[in-house]
């Protein structure tokens, strides 16, 4: 596969995908997940978080020995265990069995969301860097949506444990695959992890990859918020069941991809990656607003919500397009890494605040965590993000 092409580039956007479905595909399987001994509803929420409790102690870690050993193999023993945990998820008897398999799940994005965007910067000419990154960040909606595909489509049946099955043999198939991908030299082999990351925090980017993923994480914050509490928002305010809010929010979060390449577009077409920015924190802070307004009526609440998942997608894919210029070549998995686990912290404090707030039922409180938000992490863009490429 050459080296930096756009087929290549796509096998590296793949594992991203792939490993994100990791996240939604028990969502369906809910009701027979809580069949198993030792389950309870109470369980469930827990269950769907641990598989964020690797990636969340040891993110940046995981990318500084990426950067020393390379990101190619890192991403095919992800693959790996990605089939090896889908497999032993056929034969688990009990639920704690499930989610000790979740927790040791989490090997997978812990090492995905560090190698495979490092290596998309160093395979990618400086030309195509904005629109691989644009690309790659669009991951996330993809990845959940084929979660739910995959388990849908064996939700209704005995045959449920089929969802692991099939989600483990297409991470066996991109392990075979991952031969083709391009090999990389490491930049950090004389150092350990530990010193890596301490190199990382001294390097002439200065404090540039911790402001990036502190931005980052705002906006982890803000989008993955609403999109927890839109479907009890929907449901309580217009009258509609759960699941139809569910469904509602699962359609639109797929628009988050015409942000992303929205933003891909602009970036390479020279626009500032602040100057974007700061227009889509505008038009957000607004879209979000009106997304609670309690005046509005169901049209224009969703067609609030779907601008406001199109200025995430693109704001993500502006945070995504700074990579490159705030992570040196020994530190591009590394800086990847801290982004990954401030947004695995991040997560584990965004359901309780959000839906705390949202039983309040006073919409200034959400009105004022959208406006602070957008306004945090516009602050917290590094210097690098007002230059051009």
């Amino acid at each position: 596969m050459k080296h930096g092409s756009w087929p290549s580039l796509t096998l590296i956007y793949l594992y991203g995908v792939v490993s994100a479905a990791s996240l939604t595909k028990a969502i369906p399987l809910q009701a027979h997940l809580a069949s198993l001994p030792g389950a309870s509803p109470a369980l469930f929420g827990l269950f769907i978080s641990l598989m964020a409790v690797l990636p969340a102690l040891f993110g940046t870690l995981s990318g500084a020995l990426i950067d020393r050993l390379g990101a190619r193999p890192a991403l095919i023993l992800a693959a790996l265990i990605g089939a090896l945990v889908n497999g032993l998820y056929l034969l688990a008897g009990s639920f704690l069995t499930f989610q000790a398999l979740r927790v040791v799940e989490g090997a997978v994005p812990l090492l995905v969301y560090a190698a495979a965007p490092a290596l998309m910067i160093a395979t990618s000419a400086p030309g195509r860097r904005s629109g691989a990154m644009a690309l790659w960040s669009s991951y996330t909606p993809v990845g959940t949506s084929l979660g739910l595909l995959i388990s849908a489509a064996f939700a209704a049946g005995v045959q449920w444990r089929f969802a692991y099955l099939t989600h483990g043999a297409i991470f066996g198939v991109l392990a075979v695959l991952g031969l083709a991908l391009p090999r990389t030299a490491s930049g950090s082999a004389a150092r350990g992890p530990a010193r890596s990351i301490v190199a990382l925090l001294k390097s002439p980017q200065g404090k540039a990859p911790l402001r990036l993923a502190s931005s980052f994480g705002v906006l982890i914050l803000l989008g993955l918020g609403v999109s927890v509490v839109m479907p009890p928002y929907l449901s309580r305010h217009y009258a509609i069941s759960l699941s139809a809010a569910s469904g509602i929010m699962a359609v639109t979060n797929v628009v988050m991809i015409v942000g992303s390449t929205l933003s891909g577009v602009f970036l390479t077409r020279g626009l500032r990656p602040a100057n974007l920015f700061m227009g889509l924190a505008g038009v957000g802070t607004l879209a979000g607003c009106a997304v609670f307004a309690p005046w509005t009526h169901m049209s224009l609440t969703l067609s609030a919500l779907i601008l406001w998942l199109i200025c995430t997608g693109a704001a993500m894919a502006v945070l995504a397009s700074l990579l490159p210029r705030v992570a040196g070549p020994e530190h591009r998995a590394a800086t990847a890494g801290l982004l990954s686990q401030t947004g695995a912290l991040t997560t584990f404090v965004t359901s309780p605040l959000w839906l705390a707030v949202l039983a309040l039922n006073q919409w200034p409180a959400l009105f004022l965590i959208i406006l602070i938000g957008w306004g945090v992490s516009v602050m917290l863009l590094p210097v690098q993000a007002r230059s051009r490429a």
